[in-house]
């Protein structure tokens, strides 16, 4: 190899001519191994395949609801409040959630006065570890079934994040359901009906009244403000958990922020079809549907890039 400051004298050139017949025949021989080995082409997955590929994705990644019940969203504009930021780091982080929001979500609340919806903390470095912040005797999380709070406290991400849901009927107003063994869970305050929650029932939503995103402030350092608004965006208006680290995402997607690599530089292709997905849905939709429509989306999309010219 050629270094700099230094030449080839002529016994090395003489040395390396000599060696190149042998480097030929090598060469030669291994192309007619090649030749005469078999060569695995892998064709692309049809879309029918891919759909079914993004339909076991989303169910990862969406925090599953029980009984059939329907996916938990905003119903009104949001309003979010960032802390543990330089003030206008902050602001800008809730800004682009509201852009978000607006373009594929509740929608948002612009005013600066509006009671928090969406509330995220960049934990300092005293509060410890993420793992310190919670337990399952929280206050935080006394409103979340004992099932729910584990997957909170289970999380690997520098970050925890839940969402409080209420169940409603047809005319608004909360459920208190029935688990098999009668105890009433998940009351709420106002009139209270108890019922069981029908797979097939049409009159049931799940409305998602607030959110809260815990985030360890030195995980944050080296992302721009856009990548973590985006990854709370998923986070918040969604009850959304990070697909697992060990195995490559089936589709690229901002909720791997924290995971080690290089993440997305902001809401992917699918991160837009999952939010559009279960918003413009009716609201008493179906997860199966929801999810079903939610892979249909992201595959056509996939597909229009790649026959795009250039790719």
């Amino acid at each position: 190899m050629e270094t700099r400051g230094a030449t080839v004298g002529w016994l090395a050139l003489a040395a390396l001519c000599a060696a190149f017949p042998a480097f030929a025949s090598d060469r030669a021989q291994t192309d007619e191994d090649r030749a005469t080995k078999p060569i695995i082409v892998t064709a692309p997955l049809i879309e029918a395949e891919r759909r079914k590929q993004l339909r076991a994705f989303t169910r990862e990644i969406i925090r599953p609801p029980r009984k059939d019940r329907p996916i938990a969203r905003f119903r009104f504009p949001i309003c979010p409040k960032v802390k543990g930021l330089a003030p206008e780091d902050a602001r800008a982080i809730e800004a682009r959630i509201r852009e978000n929001a607006q373009r594929l979500g509740s929608g948002a609340n612009e005013d600066p006065n509006c009671t928090p919806s969406v509330r995220v903390a960049f934990m300092a470095p005293g509060a410890g570890a993420a793992v310190s912040w919670l337990n399952e005797e929280s206050e935080q999380l006394s409103h979340l079934p004992i099932y729910q709070r584990r997957r909170v406290l289970s999380e690997k991400a520098p970050v925890r994040a839940w969402s409080k849901a209420v169940l409603r009927d047809q005319l608004g107003q909360p459920l208190r359901l029935l688990e098999n063994n009668g105890r009433v869970i998940g009351g709420q305050d106002g009139p209270i009906l108890v019922d069981q929650f029908g797979a097939s029932d049409p009159i049931h939503t799940s409305e998602i009244t607030g959110a809260a995103i815990l985030i360890e402030r030195e995980e944050a350092a080296g992302f721009t403000l856009a990548q973590l608004a985006d990854y709370i965006t998923m986070r918040a208006l969604l009850d959304t958990s990070p697909p697992a680290p060990d195995t490559p995402p089936s589709a690229p997607t901002i909720l791997t922020l924290f995971d080690q690599g290089a993440p997305p530089e902001s809401l992917t292709p699918y991160d837009e079809a999952l939010l559009r997905g279960v918003y413009k849905a009716p609201r008493n939709s179906a997860a199966r549907r929801i999810i079903a429509n939610t892979a249909k989306i992201a595959a056509r999309a996939e597909q229009r890039r790649s026959d795009a010219p250039g790719q």
